[in-house]
């Protein structure tokens, strides 16, 4: 990072959001990570683009920010609420470029549907749309997370910080140092080892998802200019979710770029060059 980055806090719906600053005279972008990753996951891509004015956040539940209290749950639309409440104190009557990656990504899709005013432009790296479930799936789909939220286990504790990268590349396509990036943010030092600080309600089953057609109308919404950066060896929702919804989506560009589904991390450069093109041709 830069020597004028450095950390803030915001209070958004009586919850404490971390928020990684890298400070410039120049367009605010907004930027979100995806499902139990944190901030940490744009420090490659900061670095790279530092003349951009960043405010790189940690979802509730994630990294250094806040757990939603014990009655509540990680509903994807409540995401959206807490970005509109961050840029609210942010840059209330200034468009902000929302740079999200997978989950955040999304995210970013259904805020820019929901308030075009407020984005100059969406830049999603590995995602697209939303995740969906079919008309006919909604109860089963309600019913299964109700059933699995009573599945309370005991939080692990690993031996050593280590044992909990070694976890972490079992189920990603990081390398070592680049999970050790990520999961330095996302854990805590006790006394008896090492434990995670993301919230575990986070592995819950959502209680509801859109149905497609409900997917297809929020893509119609989105009438700002969204770059979608796919990654070479990404997943292939991606690739699905372009070819359903890309259609709908009334200023879309699509590139593609090295690396796996983390190919911010991986591949940091290249993901800048495209965004630095993209930015200075759109605007």
């Amino acid at each position: 990072m830069q020597q004028n980055s450095f950390e803030t806090f915001y209070q958004i719906n009586e919850l404490t959001i971390a928020c990684q600053r890298l400070q410039n005279n120049a367009t605010k972008v907004i930027a979100l990570h995806g499902w139990q990753d944190n901030s940490n996951s744009f420090v490659p891509l900061m670095s790279q683009l530092s003349h951009f004015d960043w405010y790189a956040i940690d979802f509730p539940g994630h990294g250094k920010s806040d757990w939603r209290n014990s009655q509540a749950h990680y509903y994807f639309i409540d995401y959206v609420d807490d970005v509109f409440r961050l840029k609210q104190q942010i840059a209330a009557n200034e468009q902000v470029i929302i740079i999200g990656h997978s989950m955040g990504a999304m995210v970013a899709n259904l805020f820019a549907a929901c308030f075009p005013e407020h984005v100059k432009a969406v830049i999603a790296i590995e995602g697209i749309a939303c995740v969906t479930t079919d008309e006919n799936e909604v109860t089963t789909q309600l019913k299964n997370a109700i059933l699995n939220r009573t599945d309370n286990k005991p939080k692990r504790v690993f031996s050593s910080f280590e044992q909990i990268v070694k976890a972490r590349i079992a189920v990603s396509d990081l390398n070592k140092h680049q999970a050790s990036l990520l999961m330095e943010r996302n854990v805590e030092k006790i006394e008896t080892g090492y434990k995670l600080c993301t919230d575990p309600k986070l592995k819950h089953h959502s209680g509801f998802r859109f149905t497609p057609n409900q997917c297809i109308e929020m893509c119609k919404n989105i009438i700002t200019p969204m770059l979608v950066i796919k990654a070479t060896n990404g997943y292939s929702l991606v690739n699905q979710g372009i070819e359903i919804y890309g259609k709908y989506i009334l200023k879309l560009m699509v590139n593609e770029i090295s690396g796996g589904h983390h190919c911010h991390i991986e591949f940091p450069n290249e993901a800048a060059k495209l965004i630095n093109v993209y930015v200075n041709e759109m605007f």
